[in-house]
């Protein structure tokens, strides 16, 4: 607390919000500004056909009859939990809407899982029905019976689906359910959906994000942009539906600004840059393996992008370096921002025109920010740059960690009284703000790993790789693919006296490949060491290793050119 009480704070420099104390439902669909009932606010990215596209009082009409029948035809009760697992779909967010007419808390599973990782998440969130991709069905049924979750209770997500199971819109019946509207108070306690994140470290766990999260984001994201969130907007999503950054915006911004968004199952460049140029997206929320893309790869050129009016790059650091390519060679600006899980997504934003370079903007409305120093060198003294820990305190901020006060302690500290909104929540990040109130991250508390945007906590791959038969110790770090415009694992190991060496390497990273979710595999490499640079308490000093990796990565740089 001492180092607490030497931190610097700062506010928005926008002007603050009245926000809505009310339900996400009431707020995208009874504002007085929404959307004509025949705007089209949903288009199959793949299909572009009439028939696949959704319009507002549709959306609004499906989401009250099928949350009727997830109330009245499942074994679901008001504050039960339900599942989606399945990679972005036409009617995924039909479906999340319909979980919000409900009254239900909507938890998102990484469509990616295999089944150790779904059956973790289902058990941690105690969800009692599933509604899955059918790509991904087999998956999801093995983890719904290693959970003790019966078949009829396992629903598919695509309403085309022929087989065994039923389809979740099979649900619907001529009956709609009018939603309840929430009381300021319970805007503020419910939770709507749950994102899972590993936090500043540790295995994943629950995201609550309350009705009054969401709905204030909408605003602050508005407020800190206005032009970028008119009726004329046609947005693209790529980025997954079950992340923070897809959901908030694909599935509660975009029916809510009235925007058109054209739904992609995944990244395929020549589908992805001929509905940029066909349909005149006019923005196009990215990451920085798309912008690499952008600023790097010869098809980019074929294409007429200048319908785009901004890059918005976030989930992960993007260069400067690639943000200057990708505005030089599309014509286009990037504009950054930082947010995470915890923080409903948003923290703050640079308007793209008005970009700084190396910026991921000022705070959004009603916002204030703390810096802390990590450190009693970190304090600011002659002068020094004023960097510290970045805590946060406002409206968007988690409600907390889904039954999870261990969890919660070392997210707010000490400061355990009242709701999320009203605690100074850590975020492991460490920062700095210039003289224009923008902020800058500069260096990281937290050991996550991000790779393209996801998160790979190192125990976890760490307390996996210590259950192989040929490994004495083991430390996870995350290095930077420079091609690839992002981070990814690395693992140095301290082989057994038995291991065969020459081919270890090879063996750990299949080994690990064939029992993780794709964003976990070693693509970093694995390092045969002698020893784990350890603190005297037995902590990995993962900064000597980061170090190290520096110096490997430089060494191979260099003879490689020779």
């Amino acid at each position: 607390m001492a180092l607490a009480a030497k931190a610097r704070e700062y506010h928005s420099l926008y002007p603050s919000l009245t926000l809505p104390e009310c339900s996400v439902w009431h707020m995208v669909f009874e504002n007085p500004n929404a959307p004509r009932d025949d705007k089209v606010v949903f288009v199959d990215g793949i299909t572009h056909k009439e028939m696949q596209s959704c319009r507002f009082g549709e959306l609004r009409t499906l989401s009250k009859r099928l949350a009727y029948g997830l109330l009245h035809r499942t074994s679901l009760g008001q504050d039960d939990v339900i599942l989606a697992f399945s990679p972005n779909a036409f009617l995924y967010p039909a479906f999340v809407q319909a979980t919000q007419a409900a009254n239900l808390c909507v938890t998102l599973a990484n469509a990616s899982y295999l089944v150790s990782e779904l059956t973790h998440h289902i058990r941690d969130s105690g969800a009692k029905v599933l509604v899955v991709g059918q790509g991904v069905l087999p998956i999801a049924l093995e983890a719904a019976a290693e959970c003790g979750i019966p078949r009829t209770d396992v629903y598919v997500l695509e309403d085309d689906y022929v087989g065994e199971q039923k389809s979740v819109w099979s649900l619907m019946g001529p009956e709609a359910l009018e939603p309840k509207k929430l009381s300021p108070a319970e805007a503020r306690q419910r939770t709507a959906f749950m994102c899972y994140s590993s936090g500043t470290t540790g295995r994943a766990k629950g995201v609550e994000s309350t009705h009054f999260n969401i709905t204030s984001v909408i605003l602050q994201t508005i407020a800190s942009e206005p032009r970028a969130y008119t009726r004329r907007e046609r947005w693209l999503a790529i980025l997954p539906l079950y992340h923070i950054y897809g959901a908030m915006f694909f599935m509660f911004l975009s029916p809510y600004c009235s925007a058109i968004t054209y739904i992609l199952p995944k990244f395929d460049p020549i589908i992805w840059l001929s509905t940029i140029e066909k349909h005149q997206i006019t923005s196009a929320h990215i990451v920085p393996p798309i912008a690499l893309f952008l600023a790097q790869h010869p098809l980019v050129t074929k294409y007429n992008l200048r319908s785009v009016g901004s890059w918005g790059s976030g989930a992960a650091p993007l260069s400067l370096e690639i943000a200057t390519r990708v505005a030089e060679r599309t014509g286009v600006p990037v504009r950054s921002g930082y947010g995470m899980s915890e923080t409903t997504c948003v923290v703050s934003g640079a308007p793209g025109a008005n970009a700084k370079p190396g910026t991921v903007g000022g705070l959004v409305p009603n916002l204030q920010a703390r810096l802390v120093p990590v450190s009693e060198k970190d304090l600011v003294e002659n002068g020094g740059d004023g960097r510290g820990e970045l805590w946060l305190r406002g409206p968007q901020i988690m409600k907390g960690y889904w039954r999870n006060p261990a969890a919660d302690r070392d997210a707010f500290g000490d400061d355990q009284e009242g709701m999320g909104q009203d605690r100074w929540m850590r975020t492991g990040d460490v920062c700095v703000f210039d003289e224009d109130g923008d902020m800058f991250v500069v260096d990281r508390v937290k050991e996550l790993i991000k790779y393209k945007g996801f998160q790979v906590p190192p125990a976890d791959l760490e307390d996996l790789l210590s259950k192989h038969p040929d490994v004495a110790d083991v430390a996870v770090i995350g290095v930077e693919l420079k091609e690839q415009a992002t981070e990814a694992p690395r693992a140095y190991i301290v082989a057994k006296p038995h291991a065969h060496a020459p081919t270890l390497h090879a063996a750990l990273a299949g080994w690990v490949a064939s029992r993780v979710a794709d964003h976990k595999k070693l693509r970093g490499g694995v390092r045969i060491v002698d020893s784990i640079p350890k603190s005297e308490s037995g902590k990995i000093l993962r900064k000597v290793l980061r170090e190290q990796a520096k110096a490997e990565d430089l060494a191979a740089g260099a003879k490689a050119k020779l």
